[in-house]
């Protein structure tokens, strides 16, 4: 009887070790394929490109489209972020990602290109349809999605930080006014506010040139810097008739008309060249009417590091908002100088503490700029507070 016990416990014993010989070489299988596998390569969108699909952009909407195009990368970022944690960790079902990203992403599109739209209808441009545009698929693994800014395709989907260069700027000399009469002044600081709107709108075309380059070595010159110089010059006519209209002498400024170039980055686009300068108008100096001449505000230029090509639309946009704020407080001391109301802290209350606020907002829109692209974000607290001329 103790036999047949011993055999079938080791046929027993047999059974049980080929088992665990079949399920270890299952889990060595199952291992090994885990290993040689690896996670999934990440999926990015894949958008269709706006720039490329855009008419000629009027000057005058350039900034407005390029910070729509900006937006349009940005949001291709977010999306191809998400896309990132789905490969790394899967989650619902299977229309997760056409209906949590692609979804939502088609209709912030639509939004964005509607906004660019009406940015070519507000110029008088006829409005170009992009609804077609709108619609993203996906790119097979680790191909990297094709963007409509500066940032090279290669880091679509990384968010690298190569980049075109820095857009250049307009160098247009500040014009050297003699004293403003007071009955002169609104005039005159139109006409400056005309001068530092044609700057920016030059510097908006400069940035989309070094973010598409188009035309040859001389379409800088010829479709930029030329017509610049046509239209300051034909501001810096009517600066002179307003000073012979009410029968100041009539300064010659045609030799402020013409405008170089700043080198690739220089911060002070528009702001610097003709802005903080060509808002204070006047300087203090007594006028030659009845009234007192009016005082001007004294703001400190922001000083810029090199403005990343992608960004340069948007710190433009936020340079010609500081101006026309000198300019409006320019104009509001010139109606004082010619009716006076208030006590003696009117200007100090009713427009220098209003235009530090307002300051504050445009100065820490371009800090928010640099820093969205990836730059170090710079400190311009300094340059909020204004005096007076």
């Amino acid at each position: 009887m103790a036999r047949p016990m011993r055999k079938n416990a080791v046929l027993k014993l047999g059974g049980v070790g080929a088992l665990a010989v079949l399920l270890l070489g299952g889990g060595l299988q199952l291992a090994s394929a885990g290993e040689n596998t690896g996670s999934t390569a990440a999926q990015t969108v894949n958008c269709p490109t706006v720039r490329d699909k855009l008419p000629a952009i009027p000057a005058s909407a350039a900034a407005g489209v390029e910070r729509e195009l900006a937006n349009l990368d940005e949001e291709i970022a977010r999306q191809n972020e998400r896309l990132a944690k789905q490969a790394a960790n899967p989650q619902g079902g299977a229309n997760f990602i056409n209906n949590a990203i692609l979804g939502p992403l088609k209709s912030k599109r639509v939004a964005v290109l509607d906004r660019i739209e009406i940015n070519f209808n507000r110029a008088g441009a006829q409005r170009p349809n992009l609804d077609a545009l709108a619609t993203c698929g996906l790119n097979a693994p680790g191909v990297a999605s094709a963007l409509n800014s500066s940032v090279k395709a290669g880091n679509a989907a990384t968010g690298g930080n190569n980049t075109t260069a820095a857009a250049q700027t307009v160098n247009c000399p500040t014009p050297q006014l003699p004293a403003v009469p007071a009955q002169a002044a609104a005039n005159v600081q139109a006409e400056l506010a005309n001068l530092d709107k044609q700057i920016n709108e030059a510097n908006a075309r400069l940035a989309q040139q070094a973010a598409n380059p188009q035309g040859g070595a001389n379409f800088i010159n010829n479709a930029i810097l030329g017509p610049l110089k046509d239209k300051r010059q034909a501001a810096l006519d009517r600066i002179e008739i307003a000073f012979n209209r009410v029968g100041a002498q009539r300064p010659n400024l045609d030799n402020f008309a013409a405008c170089g170039l700043n080198g690739a980055g220089a911060g002070n686009a528009g702001n610097g060249n003709a802005g903080a300068g060509n808002g204070n108008a006047g300087n203090g100096n007594a006028g030659n009417g009845n009234a007192g001449a009016a005082r001007t505000v004294n703001c400190p230029t922001p000083q810029l590091p090199a403005v990343p090509a992608q960004a340069a639309a948007n710190v433009q946009a936020e340079l010609a908002n500081l101006d026309k704020q000198i300019n409006e407080a320019n104009a509001r001391l010139a109606q004082q100088a010619a009716n006076p109301q208030g006590g003696a802290n009117f200007i100090n209350n009713a427009i220098l503490g209003p235009l530090k606020d307002k300051r504050q907002a445009a100065l820490d829109r371009i800090e928010i700029a640099f820093n969205r692209v990836g730059a170090q974000r710079p400190n311009l607290d300094n340059f909020a507070a204004c005096g007076l001329n």
